[in-house]
C-alpha cells in the first residue's frame, strides 16, 4: 500500500478524540512546546510562532509503532536497533580469545510481513583463525538493547576450514548441523530462552532447520548457540569461512520522543501507526494535527506594510533632498545676482569714472608724456569695464539659458573682430528654441569660444573670420573657422591653448578639435552635450 493510502487509512481508523483512545488503551502522543514542562492535548494544536523546538512524547501501547509528520517527511519512520550474530574463537578453558559481530537491524530485503512468507537473503563471510583459538562458537543473539522486539531467523549456517597449508578444506557444519554427528547442535539460553527455537518451515520436509528468535519481550533476550569443540587440524592463520541466510524485522516496542527543529510555516500531522511484533499494521495508533503560523516578520502582509512605509519614506527623502537641492540653487543664485549687482553699480562706476577723468584730461593736459598716460589709463579702464561686463554677464542668474549664451558669443565675436578690424559671420540660424542651462556649461562654453577667437586673432593673420552655432541632438556645436596662414611652428609649440580648451571642454562632457584646411586656414570646432532636458525653469 501507498504511504499516501496508509495515511488516509489511519486518519480515518483515528478519527475519534485522542482522549477516547487514551481511555481505551492506545497509543497516546504528548506535545511540548520548547522548554515547556506540561504537555498540550487535541486533535488540532495551534503552535505559536517562532517555535524552536517541537517535542512529540509517543506513549506506545503496541509492541512497535512507526511514525510520520505528515508535511514534511516523506516516509514512514521507525526505531530500530542492531541485533547481532557473533563468531568468538575461544581457548581451551573456554574463555574467548577474539570474537567478531555481524549485526542485523530494521527489515531485511525479503522480509513479506512473516517468516513463512518471507525470502531469505544469503551471507558470506571469511575469518582467520587467531593465536591461542581452539574452538568455534556460533551465537545468535536478541541480547541488544531491551525494547528491540522481532523476528530474526537464520538457516542453511555453514562453516568451512581452509588450512594455510594447502591442506584439502575441512567442512565443520552444513546446513546448521555439525557435521561430525549431523546434528544441528544449537543451544538454548539467555534470559528467556523459550523465545528462541530449532524448527523448519512448511514445505521443506527434511530440508534444513531454521533457527528463529522471536523476540517479544522488551525486558529480556534469547539466545541460541553451537560449539564447534578442538576442530581437527586448525590452527592460528587458517581461514574458516561462513555462509548462511538470514531473514528478519526488528524495531523497538518502548516510549519514546521524536524532536522537530524550526518547523517551517503551514499544516502538519503526526501520524502514529500501531504495528504487530514483526512490523505489521495493527490497524490503530494516533494522530494530532498541527498548524504552525508564519512569524509576523514573514508574512506577506507585513512585507506589503514596509514595502508601503519604504515608498513613503522613500518618496519624502527624495522630496527632501529636492527641496534642499533647489534651495541651494536658489541660494547661490541669489548670492550670484547679488555680486553681479554689486560689481555693476560700485566697481563698473568707478571704473567708469576713471576712465572718464582720465579721457578729459587728455583732452586738457598739453603734455605730450601726461596724454599719452592718460590715454593708457582710458583704454586700460575700456578694457576693464569691458571684462567687468563678462564678468557680471557670467554671474547673472537670468543669462542661465540658451538664447542668453547665443546672444552673449554673439556680441562677443563681433567686438573682438570689430577691434582686429577682421570681418566677421556669425550664423546662429539653427538655434529655434530656448531652454535654460547650467551655469558651468555657460561658463566653460564662452571661456572656450573667447579663447578659440582670441587664438585665431593672435595667430592665423586672417581677414575673415565665421561662427556657426547649431544644435542637433541636444549637441551644441559651435565651429570657428579663418582663412589665415593655419598653424604655424609658433602656434604649435604654443599648443593653441588645446589643453586648456580640451579642459574646459571634458568638465561639462564635450570635446575640443582643431583641424588644419586644405584651402587654408584652420577650424575649431567646440562640441557640448546639453543636460537631459529639464521640467523646469531656473531660479530668477
Amino acid at each position: 500500500m501507498k504511504k499516501s493510502h496508509l495515511a488516509l487509512a489511519l486518519c480515518a481508523l483515528f478519527s475519534g478524540s485522542q482522549s477516547a483512545l487514551a481511555a481505551e488503551g492506545a497509543t497516546t502522543i504528548d506535545v511540548f512546546v520548547d522548554r515547556e514542562a506540561e504537555p498540550r492535548h487535541g486533535d488540532k494544536l495551534e503552535i505559536p510562532a517562532g517555535t524552536n523546538t517541537l517535542r512529540f512524547q509517543i506513549k506506545s501501547k503496541a509492541p512497535r509503532v512507526r511514525f510520520m509528520l505528515e508535511g514534511l517527511d516523506e516516509e514512514w519512520d521507525e526505531r530500530s536497533e542492531p541485533n547481532l550474530l557473533w563468531v568468538r574463537f575461544t581457548n581451551r578453558r573456554g574463555d574467548i580469545v577474539r570474537r567478531f559481530p555481524f549485526p542485523v537491524s530494521g527489515s531485511s530485503a525479503g522480509w513479506k510481513g512473516s517468516l513463512e512468507a518471507s525470502e531469505f537473503t544469503p551471507r558470506d563471510v571469511t575469518l582467520t583463525v587467531p593465536p591461542g583459538a581452539a574452538n568455534v562458537v556460533v551465537v545468535m543473539s536478541s541480547a541488544g538493547p531491551a525494547a528491540l522486539v522481532g523476528t530474526f531467523a537464520i538457516k542453511d549456517f555453514g562453516v568451512v576450514l581452509v588450512p594455510k597449508s594447502g591442506e584439502p578444506p575441512v567442512t565443520l557444519m552444513a546446513d546448521s548441523r555439525l557435521a561430525e554427528n549431523g546434528k544441528a547442535a544449537w543451544a538454548k539460553s539467555g534470559t528467556h530462552p523459550s523465545m528462541s527455537s530449532v524448527t523448519k518451515l512448511d514445505g521443506e520436509g527434511e530440508g534444513s532447520p531454521v533457527l528463529v528468535i522471536t523476540d517479544y519481550d522488551v525486558n529480556a533476550h534469547a539466545d541460541l548457540v553451537s560449539i564447534i569443540r578442538g576442530p581437527v587440524g586448525m590452527k592460528p592463520g587458517d581461514t574458516i569461512q561462513m555462509s548462511w541466510k538470514e531473514t528478519y524485522n526488528m524495531g523497538l516496542g518502548d516510549n519514546f520522543t521524536v524532536t522537530y527543529d524550526r518547523l517551517p510555516p503551514g499544516k502538519y500531522r503526526l501520524l502514529v501507526e500501531d504495528l504487530t511484533m514483526n512490523g505489521n499494521p495493527r490497524g490503530s495508533g494516533a494522530v494530532v494535527g498541527l498548524t504552525v503560523p508564519a512569524i509576523f516578520w514573514k508574512t506577506p502582509w507585513f512585507w506589503v506594510i514596509i514595502a508601503s512605509v519604504s515608498v513613503v519614506v522613500g518618496r519624502y527623502l527624495i522630496r527632501r533632498r529636492i527641496r534642499l537641492h533647489l534651495l541651494q540653487e536658489q541660494m547661490i543664485s541669489e548670492e550670484r545676482r547679488r555680486i553681479a549687482l554689486d560689481l555693476h553699480d560700485d566697481i563698473g562706476t568707478r571704473i567708469s569714472h576713471i576712465s572718464l577723468v582720465a579721457s578729459h584730461a587728455d583732452n586738457t593736459i598739453p603734455n605730450e608724456a601726461a596724454q599719452k598716460a592718460f590715454g593708457q589709463i582710458s583704454s586700460m579702464s575700456r578694457d576693464l569695464i569691458g571684462a567687468l561686463s563678462e564678468t557680471v554677464w557670467m554671474l547673472n542668474p537670468k543669462n542661465d539659458d540658451l538664447e542668453s549664451l547665443v546672444d552673449f558669443l554673439y556680441r562677443l565675436a563681433t567686438e573682438l573682430c570689430r577691434l582686429k578690424r577682421i570681418r566677421c559671420r556669425v550664423d546662429a540660424a539653427f538655434i529655434t528654441e530656448n531652454e535654460p542651462i547650467p551655469y558651468d556649461f555657460r561658463h566653460n562654453v564662452s571661456l572656450a569660444v573667447k579663447e578659440s577667437i582670441n587664438n585665431v586673432l593672435k595667430h592665423s593673420e586672417a581677414t575673415e573670420f565665421k561662427m556657426k552655432i547649431e544644435l542637433h541632438q541636444r549637441i551644441l556645436t559651435i565651429a570657428i573657422t579663418d582663412n589665415g596662414i593655419g598653424m604655424t611652428e609658433e602656434s604649435r609649440s604654443d599648443g593653441l591653448g588645446l589643453a586648456n580648451l580640451t579642459r574646459r571642454m571634458k568638465s561639462i562632457g564635450g570635446s575640443c578639435n582643431i583641424d588644419q584646411l586644405e584651402e587654408g586656414g584652420m577650424r575649431i570646432v567646440l562640441n557640448a552635450p546639453l543636460s537631459r532636458k529639464p521640467n523646469r525653469k531656473p531660479a530668477a
